[in-house]
């Protein structure tokens, strides 16, 4: 199984073509549940699909998925199907992780959709919470998990389904948000002096702090990491980029209308996308921070609030308005 997911890795780098980021996109709604209220995309893989949620008329949401043939289903929860679930990461082969609550339960487990069942993901021993952010496509699944006497810490599932503890800066609170396919983790970690710092985990180094962008900043996170190694997020006020060199050098990607922005994936090509003063954001070295509201077609009847994702065809994802309802979205490049 595991050659056969990386060979399906392999043939899609030869695919790669560079993009810019000054192509025009068109624009696909991904909807909504029958009567609901909201739906958002979390991510994408790279064949289009999109992992999210969506919300029902009574405002639970389920974590979905949409392909261009299915259009959005409802992936479901832990019985009963009034419980709450939302769905976060999706690889190649369709998988989707994120998490849901149990009956009765204040706290949510990770879970993992796969071939239409929903599987438990567990906790830390003695735990009760979780919940699972990225998976790669060898079936590895980063996310966060707490333990009897132990904080919530960021954690990696096995293939295997076995949960390892990545640990925590200065024993304290730490999350994973995103893995790629050597197992590479992104995501923070507070230490005992109220300060945030972006993290990164391999599994020869274990986990380490990112340097902050600038001297000052006291607040920093990493939340997407592509496959070779380059690491994105947000540092003081400013979207991020870590370079993967020996001393993880920092870049700013800049801000819409000099205000502030959070970079939340890139993908192998060097695109990154996120948000900045509340509006959706592309940023490439060739043509810096764009706002993507200008990318798509005029008078569109979209406002696009928060790109979540981005894979190696250049298609994003995330959420935005569209009349006056908060959809999930598909932007796919157009070649000038």
């Amino acid at each position: 199984m595991t050659s056969t997911r990386l060979a399906t890795w392999l043939s899609t780098l030869l695919l790669l073509v560079p993009l810019s980021a000054a192509q025009k996109y068109t624009i696909a709604d991904l909807g909504e549940f029958a009567g609901g209220a909201a739906s958002q995309g979390q991510a994408i893989n790279t064949i289009g699909q999109v992992a999210g949620y969506a919300r029902y008329s009574n405002y639970n949401a389920h974590g979905t998925i949409w392909t261009a043939s299915t259009g959005l289903v409802d992936l479901g929860s832990f019985p009963p199907a009034s419980n709450f679930s939302v769905g976060q990461g999706i690889n190649s082969f369709g998988e989707v992780v994120g998490y849901s609550f149990h009956t009765g339960a204040i706290q949510q487990h990770a879970v993992l959709w796969a071939k239409g069942t929903i599987h438990d993901l567990g906790t830390l021993p003695g735990g009760d919470y979780s919940q699972a952010s990225g998976i790669n496509d060898v079936g590895q699944i980063a996310g966060v998990a707490n333990g009897k006497g132990i904080s919530p810490h960021a954690v990696l599932w096995g293939r295997k389904g076995l949960i390892q503890d990545l640990g925590a800066l200065s024993g304290g609170y730490s999350q994973a948000f995103a893995i790629n396919i050597q197992g590479e983790v992104a995501g923070d970690s507070a230490t005992q002096d109220g300060r945030w710092h972006a993290i990164y985990w391999n599994k020869s180094t274990g986990l380490r702090a990112l340097p902050y962008l600038g001297p000052k900043d006291t607040s920093a996170s990493a939340n997407g990491i592509n496959n070779l190694g380059q690491i994105v997020g947000g540092s003081g006020n400013s979207a991020t980029l870590w370079q993967n060199d020996q001393n993880h050098t920092v870049q700013s990607l800049g801000t819409l209308a000099n205000t502030w922005s959070t970079a939340i994936a890139i993908n192998d090509v060097g695109q990154v996308v996120g948000w900045s003063n509340f509006v959706a954001f592309i940023w490439t070295q060739a043509d810096g921070i764009q706002d993507l509201n200008t990318l798509i077609p005029a008078n569109s009847g979209w406002t696009l609030g928060m790109a979540t994702a981005i894979n190696n065809r250049g298609q994003i994802t995330g959420e935005g308005y569209y009349n006056g309802a908060q959809h999930a979205f598909l932007l796919t490049p157009v070649s000038e």
